[in-house]
């Protein structure tokens, strides 16, 4: 079970009351909408077939996990490490309440007994599920709404999905960069010159937007973040706020379709990173799915891979970098966990 989480996501105490039992069949209503509304602005996509769980905090949305519909209509299917795995996030973040929401296309009774195989793990743990939400067509259901009510229409862009998001940053041999358009790095004993020169270039790219730059510029920062030290400094840079991560997760993005397997992982990667930073880690799942089909062993990858299964906050990873200066990252020491 892969779990896609978003950290550190903000919303007001006032949305979510801790007494549900209080609740209105409208307020229900209205919370739901504006719920899925903001997934949708967060995600940058409509979640369809996915099951997305919000861990609450006194209050306080802390994070917002995603996975894919199927497993949960299958409950049987379901180990109990799965369901600990799925919910381990919320222990993560010491949880105390915790509310579902489905997005189907059409209604199927049996995403209630994949919730009710959530719940009961969650009961163990002392998280109370606060509200189910069940989106379905064009239809939201609340299961706890105590009212004889017909579902509500839903009002929710869905123009743009998850798929679509997830094919826009595959390779697409129509879009591909020549490879003339790739220097080749120097073989040089002494790197630390051209990493130096290279580093300072991709700084100065990627601070005025990429995305538009010209095709020879865009190949020589991609061989430029192919080498590790320049890679490195380049990510203590976001991490220490040179640039703006959304701005640079979407310019990176819009690059993926450009490369082929060959040079498309550490772009991915550096991407992938940007949106963890930034809070979104659909998007982030999205990129660092693209750098390992180009390379699966790639180290980096693979740590930020795990970090995202985990529900791991980007703190984990920033607390290394703040301890280097940007020089030591060019010289060779690893920003890890």
């Amino acid at each position: 079970m892969s779990a896609l989480a978003v950290p550190k996501v903000y919303c007001g105490h006032e949305i979510y009351p801790m007494n549900p039992i209080a609740r209105t069949h409208s307020q229900r209503i209205e919370i739901a909408q504006g719920t899925l509304a903001n997934l949708v602005k967060s995600f940058g996509f409509y979640p369809a077939d996915s099951l997305i769980i919000e861990w609450m905090k006194s209050g306080e949305l802390v994070l917002t996990q995603r996975a894919d519909m199927q497993e949960f209509l299958e409950p049987t299917d379901l180990s109990r490490s799965d369901l600990e795995l799925f919910v381990e996030p919320g222990r993560i973040y010491h949880a105390d309440q915790a509310i579902v929401l489905a997005c189907l296309d059409h209604m199927d009774e049996r995403i209630y007994l994949g919730v009710d195989a959530v719940e009961g793990v969650l009961a163990e743990y002392e998280i109370d599920l606060a509200e189910v939400f069940v989106f379905a067509g064009d239809r939201v259901y609340s299961r706890d709404c105590g009212e004889r009510c017909d579902p509500h229409l839903v009002r929710v862009e869905k123009q743009i999905s998850r798929v679509i998001r997830a094919n826009g940053c595959e390779s697409d041999s129509s879009m591909f960069i020549d490879a003339e358009a790739f220097p080749v790095a120097p073989s040089a004993e002494d790197l630390s010159p051209w990493r130096a020169s290279e580093s300072a270039f991709v700084q100065q790219l990627l601070g005025h937007g990429c995305a538009s730059a010209a095709t020879v510029e865009i190949g020589r920062m991609v061989v430029a973040l192919e080498d590790i030290r320049i890679r490195d400094s380049i990510l203590w840079d976001l991490a220490n706020g040179v640039y703006e991560p959304e701005s640079v997760a979407e310019s990176l993005s819009k690059l993926l379709p450009r490369l082929d397997a060959n040079h498309g992982a550490a772009l991915a990667t550096t991407a992938a990173i940007c949106w963890w930073l930034h809070g979104n880690g659909a998007m982030a799942n999205i990129c660092i799915a693209r750098a390992l089909s180009d390379s699966p062993h790639y180290s980096l990858a693979r740590i930020i891979r795990s970090a995202l299964d985990y529900a791991l906050p980007p703190e984990f990873w920033l607390e290394s970098v703040y301890e280097l200066t940007r020089q030591e990252c060019l010289a060779g020491v690893d920003v890890a966990f």
